[in-house]
């Protein structure tokens, strides 16, 4: 219950400074939605809740039960009932999700060039990685789930605010999480380069693990201008609908658990919004990976989702999210520790941080 509120009492002065910004910017108020938590700002967020406490057992004191059947025992019914919740909410908010999925089916032949030359046939794909997953019976290894990326993730942060349109609002989620990264660069991985002599060193590799359809590669580029930006994936089709999308990027198909890139190949390594969809295991393996991949001096950025969100949640928007995202739970995702995990994998300068409403960022760095 203490979820809900989180400083209600301070909301009205909170409300007043963000509508003075944002007449300076977008002129709208920016409230948290769905939710009984009252105005959040995201310049100035709150102190992040520890993903290593128990979910379950908050859920339980609030008599909330998280679990729900797996995707693949649901009826046609259901199944419908999710995607269509989905599907509907973003086009009610203005995301043209039928004619964005009609513009990559009328680039298919292209598609399948890219598919071609991205797809590395030696790649075996996990047991955790085949089966039904965000709504779709084939996982991410299908060419429906390629087309609906790209209004999937506009959709992301229409929960996040009230009153902005999905650009904004996903301007502000980004935005806020691009300038973190920035200034991490400067503080922790520019201190090492500048006691070594190095005294404007700005990255000049970056890997973007979990890329999906690429945006997030691109929005890890925009970080660092100039860079050069490699988004990895273990779905072809993904990478298909990466390199139609966002060409001047290079885009590799490859497990991110053990990649096979070269050692101390990157300045930054990124993961946005993946480790909730691996298993605890995979998660920790990638990270591990992630570490080997990282030049000394570089920096390790992750965001994703709080979990405790869920408990914030409306019922069905609660179960829409849980049935088509198998890890989000007790002993997998909902127990990652990151600061013990990525400790005792070698990062140091450590920070946990609420990136905006709803999900946290974690950054680190590798030790010169």
């Amino acid at each position: 219950a203490g979820l809900a509120a989180l400083g209600c009492s301070s909301a009205a002065a909170a409300s007043k400074r963000h509508r003075r910004r944002a007449r300076r910017s977008i002129a709208v108020l920016a409230t948290l939605r769905e939710t009984a938590a009252g105005t959040k700002v995201p310049e100035a967020p709150q102190s992040p809740r520890r993903l290593g406490e128990s979910v379950a057992s908050l859920a339980s004191e609030a008599g909330i039960d998280l679990k729900v059947k797996p995707w693949e025992v649901l009826s046609s019914i259901a199944k419908n009932a999710a995607r269509d919740w989905f599907m509907k909410r973003a086009q009610d908010r203005g995301i043209p999700w039928s004619e964005s999925v009609r513009f990559f089916q009328s680039k298919q032949a292209e598609l399948e060039r890219n598919f071609a030359e991205l797809c590395d046939t030696s790649v075996e794909y996990p047991a955790y990685y085949e089966m039904p997953f965000h709504g779709y019976d084939q996982g991410n290894l299908s060419w429906l789930a390629a087309y609906e990326l790209e209004p999937a993730t506009q959709s992301m942060c229409l929960g996040y605010y009230d009153g902005l349109s999905w650009q904004d609002a996903q301007e502000m989620f980004r935005g806020a999480a691009r300038g973190a990264i920035a200034e991490w660069w400067q503080v922790a991985a520019g201190r090492s380069h500048v006691a070594h002599g190095d005294t404007d060193r700005s990255p000049l590799t970056l890997l973007d693990v979990g890329c999906s359809g690429g945006f997030s590669t691109n929005e890890m580029a925009r970080v660092f201008p100039g860079v050069k930006a490699t988004g990895l994936d273990l779905s072809p089709y993904f990478l298909s609908t990466a390199k139609l999308t966002y060409p001047q990027h290079s885009f590799v198909h490859a497990n991110a658990e053990h990649t096979k890139l070269p050692n101390a190949s990157f300045d930054v390594v990124t993961f946005n919004f993946i480790l909730h969809e691996l298993p605890l295991a995979a998660s920790c393996a990638a990270l591990k990976e992630a570490y080997r991949m990282l030049a000394p001096g570089g920096i390790l950025a992750i965001l994703d989702v709080d979990p405790r969100r869920l408990l914030e949640l409306p019922p069905l928007r609660r179960w829409a999210f849980q049935v088509t995202e198998p890890w989000c739970k007790e002993g997998e995702y909902y127990s990652l520790d990151f600061e013990r995990v990525l400790s005792e994998t070698g990062f140091t300068d450590i920070k946990v941080s609420a990136n905006d409403p709803v999900n946290t960022l974690v950054v680190a760095k590798k030790e010169v």
